[in-house]
């Protein structure tokens, strides 16, 4: 079946990566670290870690395209899209971000060489429920004084479903209308203030006009769709075998349970043990128990 790009949008992990991860485009990233990370001065330049972004990464079923940088202060940053909803999504984003941090601290270095290392997850699903706000920052903090104990760690969520309308006041919300619909009337009106965010609107359009970057974007896309039909067949695949399990289940509870009344009444009459067992099937043992 054939992609239809007008159907892509930058929720796409590889568009998403080719937008922010393209050194000649470094504005863009920046103006987008610049709106998610408190720090005392803005960013200023930032390098791209793993800029890569081959045929056979992109087609890996399951593969993960995040972008990982390193900022002008050192910090160092991983920023992830992830569409599907992901039920073990905070424990992927501990692990990853626990690589990421201790990754470049070598066996004679000392443990005040650890940078502040940032996790940024976007997600197109719901993971906090119970909570409607669309920005979740967090960090280590000590339970009763809520007093962050260190900001060597933090890792946010930014959940797009959950953002009603941007606000001038919180540039990231632009950022968030962008990745929902670069084409909407919402973002028509940012480009005209927000030259970063129109920026990326070309990227995009370039990307999907260069035909090795539409085939990477294709690859992508059947690679996801190819994935999630797999967990979902599976998924139906295990339900079919529980509702089997659970009818040849039932009917030998059920079994089970005619025989032990018939035992009741054969005892009731009089039956030793022995005969009711042959006429039942229930042991010696099961009956003398009935009794």
């Amino acid at each position: 079946m054939s992609i239809d790009l007008d159907q892509v949008t930058p929720q796409n992990d590889v568009v998403f990566k080719m937008i922010f991860a393209d050194p000649k485009h470094e504005r863009v990233l920046l103006h987008f670290l610049n709106s998610a990370i408190e720090v005392k001065s803005p960013i200023t330049k930032v390098k791209i870690l793993n800029s890569e972004l081959t045929a056979d990464h992109v087609s890996q079923k399951g593969s993960r395209l995040d972008i990982q940088a390193e900022t002008n202060s050192g910090e160092l940053i991983d920023i992830e899209m992830q569409v599907g909803a992901d039920e073990h999504m905070v424990g992927r984003t501990l692990f990853y971000w626990s690589r990421l941090f201790a990754g470049e601290l070598q066996v004679s270095d000392n443990y005040g060489k650890l940078r502040r290392t940032i996790s940024i997850n976007i997600l197109n699903f719901k993971l906090f429920h119970k909570d409607a706000r669309y920005w979740r920052k967090c960090h280590l903090t000590d339970d009763e004084s809520h007093e962050i104990i260190t900001d060597l760690l933090e890792i946010q969520f930014v959940e797009l479903n959950k953002l009603k309308q941007f606000t001038k006041e919180s540039p990231l919300t632009f950022w968030i209308e962008f990745f929902k619909n670069p084409y909407s009337e919402e973002c028509k009106e940012l480009y005209k203030f927000v030259p970063e965010l129109k920026e990326a609107r070309e990227i995009f359009e370039a990307a999907k006009a260069d035909p090795v970057k539409r085939r990477l974007i294709q690859e992508r896309e059947e690679s996801v769709r190819n994935f999630n039909h797999a967990i979902s067949s599976a998924t139906e695949r295990g339900i079919e075998e529980g509702k089997k399990i659970g009818i040849e289940k039932g009917k030998a509870e059920g079994a089970q349970q005619k025989a032990i009344e018939t035992a009741k009444k054969l005892l009731e009459m009089g039956l030793k043990a022995e005969q009711v067992s042959e006429a039942t099937g229930l042991s010696v043992a099961e009956i003398e128990k009935l009794k």
